[in-house]
């Protein structure tokens, strides 16, 4: 049934939208303990765990409860472009509060904490490489426990930022027409301008990412190619003693 397809997208989309915000935070505050503070806390198995029972546990906590207040469907467009998150259905405040809570509040949340984070950690690099007069200090040449390729994360910020802008755009443009009384459901020729951009940019996040985390960072790329030889010699190895 066509319902039970959007919610169950619904489901999954504001999921892994939540870990996705509450795991870009804790990257910026792991870099920020790390570099700034030389802090071995990040590196305890605690600290692992903890992480973990937060970016997926409270996602998974606020969208059960949103599943169990049916709040979840077809949402006409208002805020999500071609994708399907809160119901259109409820009463206008109320799809105002479900956006918040599964979503919107969130990933404003994320915009204000990881744009100070890139602020200080830009400030203190400029300030150390000053200090020691080294224009060209990387983190691991701070900090032992982190990597050349960690500066590369806060790229993933501002590819936060440009994609996704254009959703909490609209997410502002229905809020405002909420509180003024205004038609929710009649798009003008910015918010069609809007749902396209987003459109675009909501679903292209997981593609940067990928980018970022796999293609651009050379561990993760090189043990990606190693498992892949490693198989195809496995392969290879096989069929040889299958002949012989």
């Amino acid at each position: 049934h066509p319902g039970n397809i959007c919610t169950v997208q619904s489901l999954i989309t504001t999921f892994s939208s939540l870990a996705s915000f509450s795991w870009t935070i804790i990257i910026g505050l792991h870099i920020l303990l790390t570099l700034v503070y030389q802090s071995e806390w990040c590196m305890t198995t605690i600290s692992k765990v903890l992480a973990h029972c937060v970016s997926w546990g409270l996602p998974f906590i606020i969208t059960m409860v949103g599943a169990f207040k049916n709040v979840f469907g077809e949402d006409l467009s208002i805020s999500s472009g071609p994708w399907c998150w809160i119901r259109g259905c409820l009463k206008n405040m109320e799809i105002v509060k479900w956006m918040t809570i599964t979503g919107k509040g969130w990933e404003i949340a994320t915009y204000i904490v990881t744009a100070f984070l890139y602020i200080y950690l830009k400030y203190y690099m400029i300030k150390r490489r000053r200090r020691e007069h080294a224009p060209d200090l990387r983190y691991s040449q701070i900090s032992m426990h982190l990597r050349d390729d960690d500066e590369n994360y806060v790229l993933l910020w501002f590819v936060l930022y440009l994609l996704r802008i254009w959703g909490t755009a609209r997410y502002g443009i229905f809020v405002f027409r909420v509180i003024h009384g205004k038609d929710v459901y009649n798009f003008d020729e910015t918010d069609m301008v809007l749902m396209h951009l987003q459109s675009i940019g909501d679903s292209a996040q997981a593609f940067c990412n990928c980018l970022l985390f796999c293609v651009k960072d050379t561990t993760v790329r090189r043990g990606i190619w190693r498992n892949l030889c490693w198989r195809e010699r496995d392969r290879q190895l096989r069929d040889y003693n299958q002949i012989h």
